[in-house]
């Protein structure tokens, strides 16, 4: 780090991760700070962290000024990316699963017509008026 990094540093500035931006604001949903700090005008490096996770890093003076406004209740947060919110609790919350109504499609209709078709030959083969014709196909 040169003199000038270091003075940017102890000044509170210099960049954050996100994973340091989820310690800050805390109340803000992990998948929701990139779109939080974007609407909040957050700088953020060009430059991918030094985690090679290829997200981008934070500026650490304008976080905490977004973190002072979260707090205040005064910066832009849609209600779904607050990790309190009702919202994010029902994305958190697993439903049930979503059963799928069958429809006609052609796959559908193809294997409906199959399973008519076995079902008739089996019932033809299997009823007791057949007069031995099973018998004498057979031979």
């Amino acid at each position: 780090m040169g003199p000038a990094d270091e003075q940017d540093h102890q000044d509170g500035e210099g960049w954050l991760t996100k994973a340091e931006v989820r310690e800050i604001w805390p109340q803000i949903r992990p998948i929701s700070i990139t779109a939080v700090a974007r609407a909040n005008s957050v700088r953020t490096s060009a430059a991918p962290s030094q985690d090679l996770t290829r997200e981008p890093t934070y500026h650490a003076a304008d976080v905490r000024h977004v973190a002072a406004r979260i707090a205040r209740g005064e910066a832009d947060v849609a209600p779904r990316q607050r990790a309190d919110s009702y919202a994010a609790r029902d994305d958190a919350t697993p439903g049930p699963p979503v059963r799928q109504p069958v429809g006609w499609e052609p796959e559908n209709v193809g294997l409906i017509l199959l399973a008519v078709i076995v079902g008739l030959i089996l019932w033809g083969l299997a009823s007791a008026d057949n007069h031995g014709t099973v018998t004498n196909f057979v031979r």
